[in-house]
């Protein structure tokens, strides 16, 4: 009786350590984390985006983005782009974003900018490869950029 037992305590220790060794199933606090569409909608995203330069530009193999986008939950976006030109930004556009997963995609102005994002506290990053692309930004909370809607 004593040997089953101890078996017994020996595999309730075990799953207990497996269940809090890091790389273990999913990561610590996973559970408590809203889903990653809940984490943008109704957030202001700012970021700066490197995007495969157009063919027959001027600025090499990159073209750099700065823009800000309030991502509205039923799927609307307001969006502006830094003009460098003016040195200031563009006019609010209506556009509209999507998640598929972890790829956000939003339509701006100049074209559509998707990547594969994650998000940590505030921070936002994420990279796409057709065509390429690699995000970096904050989230604020509400719309920070735009009219009330």
């Amino acid at each position: 009786m004593r040997r089953r037992v101890t078996g017994f305590v020996n595999t309730m220790i075990a799953a207990v350590i497996a269940a809090l060794l890091p790389g273990s199933g999913r990561p610590a606090g996973a559970a408590d984390q809203p889903a990653l569409s809940a984490r943008l909608a109704g957030n202001t995203l700012s970021a700066v985006a490197y995007v495969t330069a157009p063919p027959g530009a001027h600025s090499g193999g990159l073209e750099r983005l700065m823009l800000q986008a309030y991502l509205g939950a039923d799927g609307s976006a307001l969006v502006r782009q830094w003009v460098p030109s003016r040195n200031s930004y563009s006019a609010l556009a209506q556009t509209r974003w999507s998640l598929t997963d972890d790829a956000l995609c939003i339509a701006l102005p100049s074209g559509s900018l998707c990547a594969k994002v994650h998000i940590w506290g505030p921070r936002i990053a994420g990279i796409g490869t057709r065509p390429y692309v690699m995000l970096d930004g904050d989230l604020r909370p509400g719309n920070a950029i735009g009219p009330a809607r």
